[in-house]
């Protein structure tokens, strides 16, 4: 029998095998492990079990006739004495049974078991008398037995069995398809065998192996954070296992509990999610979702990492590879992670990459796009048919990085579609497949459905996790120099407690970002543009205080090298806003004809242009390292400051132009951290624009057209303004920010209304506490559009469990006294609802009936129909007693772009208007969604080109 390591398997796996094989042992008609009211879990066989007939075995006439409750008991780490662990289960079965009594005597079950069975992962002695199994079982006999508190209590055992370590492995042995099943939580030699035969090289990670191959270079890259350019003093960079720090989320759907984003993944990951396992343990695919710099790509390395580490661990690799699967398993214990029991097989996909390629009419499916990846990493061919096969025999861990990444409607569709065909390629399979996919909030309209997906809201770092995270930081960067270790950790500390500084080290970007400024400013900003632009002053003036040839240059042209700086991230944002430019490089020529022609705009001749544009790109490159090599060409290593330079670029201009410039980009998901950081400079340089900026917001409804009025993007704007601390000390703008913010009830319940109510949920807690409360107690009172806005905002602001806030929703609601109609309207908008009674309707055949009342003629009603066609099955149902309220039932948005052409004419787009205005307040589902498309649809048409050409003509002129 095979030593297979049940501890590998974590507790919630182990209950997935053990419902498994007893199945197979008693029969099919064991329940499935539920939550119990004490939190544990059970399975229960109400019937006949004949244990002649199980491997377990028993006499003839050895037959349980009743009601049968299993139990099962998992120890993470068992003792190296059996004595020891059989203490552990006796505590653990006496508490059972106290349970069972408390239950009995409160009479919270609806029946008590007439068999126990307790199954465990521990090996306990077979000793006769003294051995662990005849102590547990005279233990339970004693709890059971006629003088027991379980007996007076009216419970009636007749028997009992216990199944411990070597007897499970023992059904294991003779159970071959459970085993398969369970091949990543048992042994790599496993995995192996369900491919010999057909290709023992891959998988087998001998020398000779691609796959080993490709893990090793894996564990190389992945190594690198991307945020070691803004961490490392002097250019040093910083290894994930050096600053490892898992973040705090919300899961959606899960009590608004606050868990820990790694463990959260690795704990599903370690659980068996093939779609024919009984009792699958939660949605296979999750989604982590989080603002800049929150983490989202970091984490995503740490994942594959950790299953990497854990792939390679049992292997002989060479020193350099040991050493980072060693380094990673010491990361993952400081927080309090060990590597997966269950050993995937990791892949990390750069979706942006992908969906470039995508965009040049490629075909090519996710399979195909892996295993070229893989090749290129492994120097051999991995075709996708071997990757086939090995999909069906090893776990895989599939981790998509930057959704947010791919703004071009079309190639999200595109990539989409490649996603439904590899799952439903898995499932053909049915492969344990664990799915990642991580993307910013802002623009992230499709909100994947469940019960496939699961959603993990990234929270911000609590303040003394920050302060923890930049210790660490802090030591490695400053390791020999203890003196300025000190320093700059005292300075960190006292940021991490001062709240308006504190806002900024929210994220792992900001805290590193923070770190390496505290050296020379003592006073720490209170808002994102001047923490991020004070990070690009220090990296230049570190450079000019070191006293060679070059700081000369570095100071007599420091507004040039800037201006290259600026130019380039505005390129790069641009050329990442379409989906052939995802990657966001710039060819090594093009910095330079750049800088000869900043040069020559600013006055060079030809030559001198020529010249100087060389040691401007010397500098920029080799000096400054914010560009670094990317690909075929150039580009930030850090997103963020490629933003932070493009709203540098659309912020040189006249007062007006700067206006227009925002006012183009400011729907545009894609543009939104320029946007703030772009406002975040003007209003720390320039007072004056507060004006200008708060009356930007208020008309932004009016530049979308007759449709786009129906929403507008300005209370989230404003929303994250504060956020950023950009209102602290303007107390004026603050009220007129917060104002702006409470005019979402003035819309139905589209866009970012996460991020909305999260900052009303601060605001409750401070001193615009009773102009926040006011305003949405009006709303809730008002007419349907608004009382769903607000219970959606309540919605949450619950999720967020926002401080101070949750007495005041517990008021709103029952101020609101929403009917249950109104509230599954509210519930259904995004997802929509399932299980329904009544008669559906498609939303595209009621809209087109309101066009007809509203007088529109033949070929606008046409032509509307054709547009429509993006809603796709979108339909819903008339509830209440009055069937006055709509609820979607199904949510099928197809490709909004099909709605282009009827918002971009003002005729068909006034009548569509006027189409949407004629359904009831309590219909406000339908305008809703269909407005909702056509502003995602506007959302995602590229304005860069039309941007760079509005700063051209201002530098012509």
């Amino acid at each position: 029998m095979p030593d297979y390591d049940l501890t590998r398997l974590g507790s919630r796996a182990f209950e997935q095998l053990v419902v498994s094989l007893c199945r197979e042992e008693i029969g099919s008609g064991v329940q499935v492990f539920g939550n119990g009211p004490d939190g544990g879990r059970e399975a229960t066989f109400d019937g006949t079990i004949a244990w002649s007939a199980t491997v377990h075995g028993g006499t003839p006439d050895d037959s349980w006739s009743g009601y049968t409750v299993l139990q099962s008991k998992y120890m993470l780490r068992p003792k190296p004495e059996a004595y020891d662990n059989a203490l552990w289960l006796q505590g653990e079965i006496r508490k059972e049974m106290d349970r069972w009594v408390a239950a009995k005597t409160d009479d919270k079950r609806t029946r008590y078991p007439d068999y126990l069975v307790f199954v465990t992962n521990v090996d306990l002695s077979a000793v006769a008398r003294s051995g662990g199994f005849d102590k547990v079982t005279a233990l339970v006999q004693k709890l059971i037995g006629p003088k027991s508190a379980a007996h007076n209590a009216g419970i009636r055992v007749r028997g009992f069995r216990i199944w411990h370590g070597d007897q499970i492995r023992t059904m294991i042995d003779a159970h071959q398809d459970i085993r398969w099943a369970f091949d990543g939580l048992l042994t790599v030699g496993d995995v192996i065998a369900a491919l010999v035969g057909t290709r023992p090289q891959l998988g087998s990670l001998e020398l000779d192996d691609p796959l080993r191959h490709e893990l090793v270079a894996g564990l190389r890259v992945d190594r690198w954070i991307r945020l070691g350019q803004a961490g490392g003093a002097g250019g040093d960079k910083l290894f994930l296992d050096d600053v490892i720090v898992d973040l705090p989320v919300v899961v959606d759907g899960g009590g608004d509990v606050v868990v820990r984003a790694a463990r959260h993944v690795l704990e599903r990951g370690d659980t068996v999610l093939r779609p024919g396992q009984v009792d699958r343990a939660g949605a296979p695919g999750l989604v982590l979702v989080g603002g800049p710099g929150q983490g989202k790509t970091t984490l995503s390395q740490l994942l594959a990492q950790a299953y990497r580490a854990s792939m390679l661990e049992p292997v002989d690799v060479g020193p350099a590879a040991r050493a980072i699967v060693d380094a990673t398993r010491t990361a993952l214990a400081r927080v309090g992670l060990s590597l997966p029991g269950n050993r995937r097989w990791p892949v990390r996909v750069d979706l942006a990459k992908y969906a470039e390629h995508l965009s040049t009419g490629a075909d090519t499916s996710l399979l195909r796009w892996i295993s070229t990846r893989v090749s290129e990493r492994a120097s051999a061919d991995v075709s996708p048919s071997q990757l086939h096969s090995w999909l069906r025999a090893c776990p895989w861990a599939v981790i998509l990085d930057g959704l947010d990444e791919v703004p071009s409607l079309a190639s999200r569709q595109q990539l989409y579609e490649q996603l439904e065909v590899f799952i439903a390629q898995a499932d053909e399979l049915d492969a344990d497949l664990l799915l990642v996919l991580t993307t910013r909030p802002t623009g992230y309209d499709e909100r994947l459905p469940p019960p496939w997906y699961e959603h993990l809201t990234l929270r911000p770092l609590p303040p003394a996790e920050s302060a923890d995270f930049a210790d660490r930081l802090t030591a490695k960067r400053f390791a020999d120099d203890p003196e300025m270790r000190t320093e700059v950790a005292a300075r960190m500390k006292q940021a991490a407690a001062d709240p308006t500084t504190a806002r900024l080290m929210a994220t792992p970007l900001q805290v590193t970002v923070m770190s390496s400024i505290v050296e020379k400013f003592p006073t720490l900003p209170s808002d994102r543009f001047t923490l991020f632009d004070l990070y690009f002053r220090t990296m230049y003036d570190r450079e000019v205080a070191k006293a060679i040839a070059v700081s000369r240059f570095l100071t007599d042209y420091r507004q040039h090298i800037e201006g290259v700086h600026e130019r380039v991230g505005l390129l790069l944002q641009v050329q990442s806003e379409t989906a052939r430019h995802a990657e966001a490089v710039l060819p090594a020529d093009d910095l330079r004809a750049l800088a000869v022609d900043l040069l020559q705009d600013r006055g060079y001749d030809q030559d001198q242009a020529r010249t100087t544009s060389e040691l401007l790109v010397e500098a920029a490159l080799n000096r400054l390292v914010l560009l670094v090599p990317r690909g075929t060409g150039l580009g930030f290593e850090v997103r963020t400051l490629q933003e932070l330079m493009a709203a540098r670029a659309i912020t040189q201009a006249p007062d007006a132009s700067v206006m227009n410039h925002l006012r183009l980009i400011s729907d545009h998901p894609h543009w939104r951290n320029t946007w703030l950081l772009a406002v975040g400079r003007l209003l720390v340089q320039h007072p004056r624009f507060e004006t200008q900026i708060a009356d930007l917001l208020r008309r932004l409804p009016d530049s979308t057209g007759s449709v786009g009025r129906r929403l507008s993007s300005g209370p989230s704007l404003a929303a994250a303004m504060l956020d950023d601390g950009l209102a602290e000390r303007r107390p004026a703008f603050e009220r007129a920010l917060v104002q702006l913010v409470l005019s979402v009830v003035d819309y139905p319940p589209v866009g970012d209304l996460m991020g909305v109510a999260a900052t009303l949920g601060r605001l409750i807690g401070g001193d615009s506490h009773t102009v926040v409360l006011d305003r949405l107690a009006a709303a809730a009172t008002s007419d349907a559009v608004h009382r769903a806005t607000v219970a959606m905002l309540l919605n949450w602001m619950t999720f967020h469990q926002v401080e101070h806030a949750e007495r005041h929703v517990r008021v709103l609601r029952t101020k609101m006294a929403l009917s249950m109609a109104e509230d599954t309207a509210v519930h259904s908008f995004h997802t929509g609802v399932p299980d329904f009674d009544g008669d559906v309707e498609p939303v595209a055949a009621a809209v087109l009936r309101a066009a007809d009342r509203a007088g529109l003629d033949e070929l606008e009603s046409a032509r509307l129909a054709s547009g429509l066609t993006a809603l796709g099955d979108s339909s819903f149902i008339l509830h209440g007693a009055d069937r006055a309220i709509a609820a979607l039932v199904v949510v099928d948005v197809t490709d909004p772009s099909t709605l282009l052409p009827i918002a971009a004419d003002p005729d068909l787009s006034v009548a569509l208007d006027i189409t949407l205005s004629t359904f009831p307040a309590g219909h406000w589902s339908i305008p809703a969604l269909v407005a909702g498309t056509v502003h995602t649809a506007q959302s995602r048409q590229p304005v860069g080109g039309e941007l760079l050409a509005l700063i051209d003509q201002v530098h012509e002129d």
